[in-house]
C-alpha cells in the first residue's frame, strides 16, 4: 500500500479546486469542490502511475492507494499559483534529468494524440469549451511563460511559440520545437538557477515549481484532449 500526500489549492476566488501530488511530479487533479478533487485523487494517481510505467519507470501500478491532505492553500490567487515546501528546495541534477525525460515524454504523447487531425477538426468548436487548437495554443503559450519566469526571455523558445500564435508556423511543429529547446535550456540550469527562489507578480518562482507546473499543466490538458477524442492520455 502507498499513501500519497495531497497538496490542495482551493478557495472562493478559484473556479475549481486543484490537488497536487508532489511525490509524482506532474500529477494533478481538479474538482468543482475540494472534496471532489480529493475524492478523484486515487484514480488520477493510478492513471499517472500507469502513464509513467508505460515509459519505463519502475512503479507498482496495482498497489493499493491511500491519500491524505498534507497542506492547503486558500489564498486568493489563480489556480496553479501556489508554491509548496518542495518547490522552495533546490532541484538536484539527478531529479532534474529525470523530470526533463518526463517533459520529453509528455510532449511526445500530446503530439501523438493529435497526429493526423486536420485543421478543420482542430479549429472546430464544441458545444462548450475551447477548440483543440485553442487548447494546444494555450499549452504552448503557458510553457513559454513558465520558462521565461525562470530564465528570462529565451528567443529559441519564444520565436516558434509566437509564430504559431500568429498562424505563421504549424502548431504541431511549434509544440515540438519549443519543448525541445526548453529541455535543452533547462538541462543547463546553473546551481544558482536550480536553487533560486524569487518573486514574480503574486507568486514565487523556482526551478522545481516551473518544471512541476509544465508537467501538471500539460497533463491536465492532455487528459482533456484524450477524453474528447476517446483515447488514453
Amino acid at each position: 500500500m502507498a499513501t500519497y500526500d495531497l497538496f490542495l489549492e482551493t478557495g472562493p476566488q478559484r473556479k475549481k479546486s486543484l490537488v497536487h501530488v508532489l511525490a509524482l511530479l506532474g500529477c494533478v487533479v481538479d474538482g468543482k469542490t475540494a472534496a471532489d478533487a480529493v475524492e478523484n485523487a486515487p484514480d488520477a494517481i493510478r492513471a499517472y502511475l500507469r502513464y509513467l510505467a508505460r515509459h519505463g519507470e519502475r512503479l507498482d501500478v496495482d498497489e493499493k492507494i491511500e491519500v491524505r491532505v498534507a497542506d492547503e492553500n486558500l489564498e486568493g490567487m489563480f489556480s496553479g499559483q501556489a508554491i509548496w515546501p518542495a518547490d522552495r528546495q533546490p532541484i538536484s541534477p539527478k531529479d532534474l534529468a529525470r523530470y526533463l525525460r518526463w517533459l520529453e515524454w509528455s510532449r511526445a504523447d500530446l503530439l501523438a494524440l493529435v497526429k493526423g487531425i486536420g485543421d478543420e477538426r482542430l479549429r472546430s468548436k464544441p458545444a462548450s469549451g475551447r477548440s483543440l487548437r485553442e487548447i494546444l495554443l494555450h499549452v504552448l503559450d503557458a510553457d513559454k511563460a513558465y520558462v521565461y519566469r525562470l530564465v528570462g526571455v529565451f528567443k529559441p523558445m519564444g520565436e516558434p511559440t509566437n509564430a504559431a500564435l500568429k498562424g505563421d508556423l504549424d502548431l504541431r511543429v511549434a509544440l515540438a520545437e519549443s519543448r525541445s529547446v526548453a529541455i535543452a535550456r533547462l538541462a543547463k540550469l546553473t546551481p544558482l538557477e536550480r536553487s533560486r527562489l524569487r518573486t514574480a507578480g503574486k507568486s514565487q518562482v523556482s526551478a522545481h515549481r516551473v518544471i512541476r507546473r509544465m508537467l501538471e499543466h500539460e497533463w491536465e490538458h492532455r487528459r482533456e484532449i484524450a477524453m474528447r477524442l476517446g483515447r488514453d492520455a
